[in-house]
């Protein structure tokens, strides 16, 4: 009768873990009959019950079940919560039996579920950027990564997604999440991708967070990287420029002329950094840029707005003149200026028909000298704008 007892028993106990096993297997029948209500149901009892809640099987069949939730709007944290039963499956997977055998049984059937997996992760991520739920995309992103970087998927694709990491970055960005945007704008920026926009919003990130002593490094390292972007060069000069080092904005400059002599935004710098120490060499160095690009605007308002400035202050010294010879005197001079720029701001008008800045000044420019036909067209153009 013992025996009878306890073969019963052991009956009972293979019985009950069985039903429990079949609870997952049910839950994936009723996945492949779009029951997703019944699918849940099933799984959620296999997973609260102690002959299951171990089983590699019932995490992958719960991620499933919870991803279908997720694409049919039923559990909005869906997606999130097949993440977390992946990764249950993988550490129980990993760990095999209670007496450690049958490590790695399901890797296979784990590998091709988050294979189909991945592009529902990655619709998560571009849903989270659509719907601006930045910390959304930020999750999906990081997973992806997480998921490419597995072993079982390193195997046949070693390496790393360069434009998801970048994806990390941006949704860590938008998300207001300085550390981690630091850490994967960093890594975007080693790894090369995200070219000068990258090395941009790291300065960026390091604005908004106040974290002011990388800013140089970071730029220096994007200017090394993209020499040719001049919204780097740009930006890293004005940073010297902030911080009155003036010696090392000039070096990069000299640097960059060194490399790429033809390059005409480099001469256009490295006028904008003469602005505030030597106006000639600012003009000397505007001239060289229109040289190799005679449309350049910026050069070619420079050099108007240096002249007129120099007819300007040249007519506060006529100003303080107290004979009419001398105050005429001191009025040719400033005349002089001004003919220098109206050139200028005329050949910058037409590369920029439409830029009020430059209206303004020729407006101001043909009154000095009269030429009210020329008054009379800027004046229009200008009120067209307005």
């Amino acid at each position: 009768m013992k025996r009878l007892a306890l073969f019963a028993i052991l009956i009972f106990s293979i019985s009950a873990v069985f039903a429990q096993k079949g609870k997952v297997s049910a839950a994936s029948g009723y996945l492949d009959t779009n029951d997703v209500d019944a699918a849940k149901k099933a799984i959620d009892q296999a997973i609260e019950h102690e002959k299951s809640k171990d089983w590699p099987k019932t995490y992958i069949i719960a991620a499933k079940v919870y991803t279908e939730l997720s694409k049919s709007g039923q559990d909005a944290d869906g997606i999130k919560k097949a993440v977390d039963f992946y990764k249950k499956a993988i550490e129980l997977d990993q760990k095999g039996d209670a007496k450690g055998k049958g490590i790695g049984k399901y890797e296979k059937e784990i590998k091709l579920q988050l294979t189909f997996f991945k592009p529902d992760l990655t619709n998560s991520g571009i849903e989270g950027f659509n719907t601006e739920n930045f910390e959304q995309a930020l999750f999906a992103f990081e997973n992806v990564l997480y998921i490419n970087a597995l072993p079982m998927f390193q195997e046949e694709a070693p390496g790393i997604d360069t434009a998801i990491v970048y994806n990390c970055a941006l949704a860590a960005y938008n998300a207001k999440d300085w550390n981690r945007a630091e850490q994967y704008f960093n890594q975007s920026i080693d790894l090369g991708y995200g070219g000068g926009d990258a090395v941009l919003l790291l300065d960026q990130v390091f604005d908004a967070s106040g974290d002011s002593t990388k800013v140089a490094e970071n730029l220096q390292r994007g200017f090394q990287k993209y020499p040719e972007d001049e919204r780097i060069l740009t930006t890293l000069i004005q940073y010297y420029l902030d911080a009155q080092q003036n010696d090392a904005a000039l070096e990069y400059l000299n640097t960059a002329i060194e490399k790429d002599p033809e390059n005409p935004s480099f001469y256009y710098a490295r006028g904008v950094l003469y602005e505030n120490i030597d106006k000639d060499e600012a003009i000397k160095n505007y001239e060289k840029c229109l040289e190799i690009d005679s449309k350049f605007f910026n050069a070619l308002y420079n050099i108007g707005v240096i002249y007129y400035n120099k007819g300007v202050e040249q007519q506060n010294v006529a100003n303080d003149k107290t004979t009419t010879k001398e105050f005429n005197a001191a009025m040719e001079v400033a005349n002089e200026f001004w003919e220098k720029s109206l050139p200028y701001m005329e050949s910058a008008h037409e590369v920029q028909p439409e830029e009020a800045a430059v209206l303004e000044t020729l407006k101001g420019l043909y009154y000095r000298f009269e030429r009210m036909d020329k008054y009379n067209e800027v004046k229009a153009k200008i009120d067209a704008l307005n």
